[in-house]
């Protein structure tokens, strides 16, 4: 499996415009994003600048950033919010994308690209974004979860079937965990979880083929991406872990089915699904050992931002666009050589900076006041 870049010409995808309505902090904030490429939302920390990237990211993925319920992001005693963009590629062509979702008198949510009522799937990655948080520089001492995450918003984006799968694959595992707590109870027979098996395999299989597929396309620069930023190991490999060996979605679906049926019996004692991709992870070796266990802080947040930096050229061979880069005040967390990295890398496309100052190397940015509604400041 290689990379591959499947259009003649990559577009550069940019934000005209957004509007937040009831969202988080804002009861309402319109933005006009015409200009330069490099936009600086400034403020001190609890301003909403977080909001206003989380709120972005919802029209790309139809969900934050954050693991948060919807009634987390709808403001405070309101029943709905509502997220919109004007977007314009390079040959001019606009668009508009919106996400409303409310929790009362019922729990939904719809989306719209130009105003016609499009399914979640559909919307995903119509504004191709690629986010950066300061918890990213976690990632690899944090938790498994975390891992599964950053795979998982990229790969909703450019890949419909994998968005459909893993949803499918939530929901049936909720079932089947239900179940178990029923067979547990002695409410349910054991027998009942044979059709929830086969189910839960078959987009497993979907899940785990294209995750594996883009930890191979990733390992074909990683090692050079993080010599680029003066890590200069030898070999630097990416381990996905999993439990089971099989590489083909047919021989994925046998397999799972297989370990399902081994673990049965501590599912049911546990009244929860023990194996499958919600239950996997992943790291970086270098020259045979985990990364984690010996590099220093500095040198993991190169690997995070090596990773990013692949995050961003994948998205954009799969889609032909440029992604939007947002960027939540990370410079603040990155040294100097790894501020001037992560402003080369982004130089052609549109990226939207939080900060509670404006960087040196931001001069002749935009740069946006919080709290003062459509106030610009040029540096």
């Amino acid at each position: 499996f290689r990379i591959s870049c499947f259009f003649d010409r990559i577009n550069l995808m940019r934000i005209l415009s957004f509007s937040l309505e009831q969202f988080r902090s804002f009861t309402r904030l319109e933005v006009d994003l015409e200009g330069p490429n490099v936009h600086v939302l400034l403020g001190p920390n609890g301003a909403g600048k977080t909001n206003v990237l989380e709120g972005l990211c919802v029209l790309s993925l139809t969900r934050s950033f954050l693991s948060v319920e919807e009634a987390d992001i709808i403001q405070w005693g309101k029943e709905f919010y509502r997220v919109k963009a004007q977007l314009e590629d390079d040959h001019g062509e606009k668009s508009a994308v919106e996400v409303v979702s409310q929790i009362l008198p019922r729990k939904q949510k719809a989306c719209f690209i130009n105003d016609v009522k499009k399914s979640l799937s559909e919307t995903v990655g119509h504004l191709p974004t690629v986010a950066f948080l300061p918890q990213d520089l976690e990632l690899f001492i944090g938790s498994p979860a975390g891992r599964r995450r950053f795979l998982d918003l990229l790969l909703c984006q450019v890949s419909p079937e994998y968005a459909q799968a893993l949803s499918q694959y939530l929901k049936i595992l909720k079932q089947r965990n239900a179940l178990l707590k029923k067979i547990s109870e002695g409410v349910a027979k054991r027998g009942d979880l044979q059709q929830w098996d086969i189910l839960l395999s078959q987009s497993s299989a979907i899940v785990t083929l294209k995750r594996l597929e883009l930890m191979e396309v990733f390992q074909c620069t990683l090692t050079e991406e993080l010599q680029s930023l003066g890590e200069l190991w030898k070999e630097a490999v990416l381990v996905y872990l999993r439990k089971g060996e099989a590489r083909t979605e047919e021989d994925l679906i046998q397999e799972m089915q297989e370990l399902l049926k081994h673990c049965q019996e501590r599912d049911v004692i546990l009244q929860s699904t023990t194996v499958g991709p919600h239950r996997d992870d992943w790291r970086i070796d270098i020259d045979g050992r985990p990364l984690v266990t010996f590099a220093s802080r500095g040198q993991q947040r190169a690997a995070v931002l090596a990773l990013l930096f692949l995050k961003v050229s994948f998205l954009e061979l799969r889609r032909g666009e440029k992604p939007v880069v947002l960027l939540d005040d990370v410079f603040s967390e990155l040294d100097d050589n790894h501020q001037s990295a992560l402003l080369r890398c982004f130089d052609d496309y549109q990226v939207i900076i939080t900060a509670t100052h404006v960087p040196q190397e931001l001069e002749g940015a935009k740069v946006w006041e919080m709290g003062k509604m459509g106030k610009c400041l040029t540096k």
